[in-house]
């Protein structure tokens, strides 16, 4: 994703089919949600002020949000992408609708 995309996101802030999370806790609601609707994307390091506090992503927190996609029920299909903006490291989790 690039800069002007994510930059565009922030100033249109959450909706129908964006989510700004500060950490993973209690993210699988949200993609439970995204997953019985048409989809979306959850921002993971990004505060609901749309300030970006960056994340560290490691192969243990892919690994974990994949995890909780699975045991959903039903499994929630999702992809990762790990972004730098502005010297900050975020996670994108794009939720397939399902």
């Amino acid at each position: 994703m690039r800069e002007e995309e994510i930059d565009f996101v922030l100033q249109e802030g959450e909706g129908y089919r964006i989510e700004f999370k500060e950490s993973v806790s209690h993210i699988e609601g949200e993609m439970v949600a995204f997953a019985n609707s048409s989809g979306g994307k959850i921002f993971i390091g990004i505060t609901d002020e749309h300030k970006v506090k960056g994340i560290k992503v490691t192969e243990r927190l892919k690994s974990q949000l994949q995890n909780m996609a699975r045991t959903c029920d039903p499994p929630v299909k999702i992809i990762l992408e790990t972004i730098i903006f502005r010297d900050k490291e975020m996670l994108l989790v794009e939720v397939f609708e399902g």
